[in-house]
């Protein structure tokens, strides 16, 4: 496209978290302290067991400035041998002209069990260029120990007061909670090695279109006052279908160039069948973290 020179090195540097940017916002780098008033409501059943009611899966399309700049998907899988156990995959890839210049084929894999749906382990699994990352934290949500390890470098062990989720639980969480127009709620999340709060703000209820066509949405704002994986410009806004499903319809946030849209363009849930057992990746040299 004229005027945009995608092999230009800054851009190209400031491009490397733009497609994780969109979903993480909501928890990889989070508030560090809500505001007076916000409390951490319980999920409401009913919301609860329609988000987490078998597989799902979510498409977004990512686009910055207008181009179509990669693919998010989140896939939830059940477990058949516990109700309360599921997992979050997530894989985003790059494509187009950033593709070209810089690829991305990230992977992230959360379990989450119990009635709040806590995460117990997350697996990261980054390409990006010519790098490769690894991450592996593990949550001991009953003593509050988090064990965290990356690639081969030694394992750290943190210690929280309170339940605590990571950014794709916490995003999926954010669905079953009783929200509604002018609400505030808080959501607690693990992140550079410290328990953070983040203060949801129910802004208001829109009319707004959709792969589905028209719906009823309400947008919730996180509020941030972080830099995190990119320097933004303002917090960014989640629309939620505001029906059963309290499907993510758009995501947007304003970075220093330009800004992100993370848009649903395919959804499809199955109920009917029987889930498969959770099967994660074989242990690799990584998952061997020891306890503190």
């Amino acid at each position: 496209m004229p005027g945009r020179r995608f092999h230009d090195r800054g851009v190209r540097t400031k491009l490397k978290p733009f497609l994780l940017a969109t979903l993480l916002t909501l928890g990889i780098q989070l508030l560090a302290g809500a505001a007076a008033g916000a409390s951490r409501p319980a999920p409401d059943p009913a919301l609860l067991q329609s988000t987490y009611s078998g597989e799902e899966t979510l498409t977004y399309e990512i686009t910055w400035l207008g181009i179509v700049a990669g693919r998010l998907v989140i896939h939830l899988a059940p477990d058949e041998r516990d109700g309360t156990r599921f997992a979050i995959r997530v894989s985003v890839r790059s494509v187009g002209p950033l593709n070209a210049v810089y690829p991305v084929d990230d992977r992230f894999e959360t379990m989450v069990e119990g009635a709040e749906r806590l995460p117990t382990r997350y697996h990261v699994d980054q390409h990006e260029g010519r790098r490769q990352k690894k991450r592996l934290t593990l949550y001991d949500q009953r003593t509050g120990t988090i064990t965290y390890r990356r690639n081969d470098e030694p394992a750290k062990v943190y210690t929280v007061t309170g339940p605590t989720y990571n950014e794709f639980a916490s995003f999926m969480i954010m669905r079953t909670l009783p929200l509604a127009v002018g609400s505030t709620a808080m959501v607690p999340t693990f992140a550079d090695g410290k328990r953070h709060e983040v203060e949801l703000t129910v802004e208001k209820e829109a009319r707004l279109r959709s792969v589905f066509g028209p719906m009823d949405a309400i947008r919730i704002r996180p509020h941030l006052t972080f830099k995190g994986l990119y320097t933004k410009t303002g917090d960014p806004e989640i629309w939620l279908s505001n029906d059963a499903d309290r499907l993510p319809l758009l995501i947007k946030a304003k970075i220093v160039i330009g800004s992100l849209t993370a848009r649903l363009v395919a959804h499809s849930r199955r109920t009917d069948v029987r889930p498969a057992a959770i099967t994660t990746a074989a242990p690799e040299k990584n998952d061997a973290v020891a306890p503190r």
